[in-house]
């Protein structure tokens, strides 16, 4: 079994957000193989630092594109005004404007490969958890990511991007493919949503979670 997180910042050595997943790793003492993907290079050499003890971690300075993308490269915008950290990397300049309106908006390409094609080139076989936070690409990810060709058992997402009807089409996949609400993901804001394979425990919870209010569904714990 392996773990795959893909937007990983800094890991826990950004200077103002902790991330969830690297705690997650820590605390459990993670065995498995665990491959981190981040798209924006300057994270790379901390990443590297936080991770050097742990011989079962690859990292990759890679961007990873939903299944229906076959671009070898992609073009990301940052803000200067989003220094040191450059936390909003994204490939849409609309995103990155939403966070500072009046910033000087910069672009980089990017080498990128499909979500699918990472899982094969990799030889993953099974996956206990893929966590994706990828500034605004996480629902075409997610949508375009064929459930049945992979054996995954988590997947934990950003979700607070995404639209009404996006939030509906989603969880009618995860559904349609036996994935239910489990809790809360690894963004320790409470941004993220699990959810597990064959979960049946919060069945209804899963219906009706595009239409239940954040201050309702905020309150669950992180289920890892």
């Amino acid at each position: 079994m392996s773990l795959i997180q893909i937007g990983s910042g800094s890991a826990s050595l950004d200077t103002d957000i902790e991330d969830g997943f690297s705690k997650f790793i820590i605390k459990n003492k993670i065995k498995k193989k665990i491959y981190i993907i981040e798209a924006n290079s300057i994270h790379i050499n901390n990443l590297k630092k936080f991770y050097r003890k742990y011989k079962n971690v690859k990292i990759f300075n890679l961007a990873i594109s939903p299944d229906n993308n076959f671009l070898k490269k992609m073009v990301f915008f940052y803000c200067l005004n989003d220094a040191p950290n450059y936390q909003i990397f994204s490939n849409s300049k609309s995103f990155v404007t939403k966070h500072f309106p009046n910033g000087q908006i910069k672009k980089k390409k990017v080498e990128c490969l499909r979500l699918s094609a990472f899982i094969e080139k990799n030889n993953i076989k099974n996956l206990d958890y893929l966590s994706i936070d990828i500034e605004g690409m996480d629902y075409d990810v997610l949508i375009n990511l064929n459930l049945n060709k992979f054996k995954i058992k988590n997947i934990s997402f950003e979700h607070l991007h995404l639209s009404f009807f996006e939030k509906i089409k989603i969880v009618h996949k995860f559904i349609k493919h036996d994935y239910y609400f489990s809790g809360m993901g690894f963004d320790l804001r409470k941004s993220d949503w699990m959810f597990r394979k064959s979960y049946t425990t919060n069945k209804l919870k899963t219906y009706l979670l595009p239409i239940t209010p954040r201050r309702i569904w905020k309150r669950y714990n992180f289920f890892g």
